[in-house]
């Protein structure tokens, strides 16, 4: 008679359930492992992108600003220019209006200068229409040179200037200083200030 002990029918599956334990307890630790390394993959390549992404923002926007800031430089050079063109035009047309203006003011200072001579002979006509006539045309001519600016000067008795006074004579008075200005032979005007034409005067010496 033989006898079966229960050791030797048990033992094979306890050792088959060691091993299982076994092997589930090593492929717990790899799936562990290859988790953490997924996660360390995926946070390097996080920041791996956010690194490369601000590169790629400074590396464009750089060159953008750079370009906007060289256009605004342009705009700003090019109005400028504009402005100075502009006035530059302005002053040139102004120039040229008042050259014109006081060229054609100059040539009509002759026939001013006949209607003075008209003006004093007519003291010694008894004629008081024709005189009445001349005067109205004499004061229109007048009044329009004092449009543009044109005012005779008061010469006689003042103290001789050469940019306002041409001396054509020269008389040595009694009592009267040297340089003043004795007797005015042709009007002189002057046109904003400005000398149109100079006095011919006699002076003292």
């Amino acid at each position: 008679m033989f006898q079966v002990t229960g050791d030797s029918t048990k033992q094979p599956d306890a050792e088959r359930m060691a091993d299982d334990a076994q092997t589930t307890v090593h492929e717990q630790q790899r799936e562990a492992t290859a988790g953490a390394a997924e996660v360390d993959t995926l946070e390097l390549a996080e920041e791996d992108i956010s690194f490369d992404g601000d590169e790629a923002a400074d590396s464009t926007a750089d060159p953008r600003d750079a370009q906007i800031e060289e256009l605004t430089q342009q705009l700003l050079r090019t109005r400028a220019d504009f402005d100075n063109f502009r006035r530059r035009t302005r002053q040139e047309r102004e120039e040229l209006t008042q050259f014109a203006t006081k060229k054609l003011l100059g040539d009509l200072l002759p026939v001013i200068d006949n209607f003075d001579r008209a003006m004093a002979a007519l003291d010694q006509v008894d004629e008081p229409q024709l005189k009445t006539g001349i005067e109205m045309v004499h004061r229109q001519l007048q009044q329009l040179l004092a449009q543009y600016g044109v005012e005779a000067m008061a010469a006689e008795g003042a103290a001789f200037d050469p940019v306002l006074h041409e001396a054509v004579m020269q008389e040595s008075v009694a009592g009267t200083e040297p340089g003043v200005v004795l007797q005015v032979l042709q009007t002189g005007y002057t046109i904003h200030g400005k000398v149109l034409r100079p006095a011919m005067v006699k002076v003292s010496v």
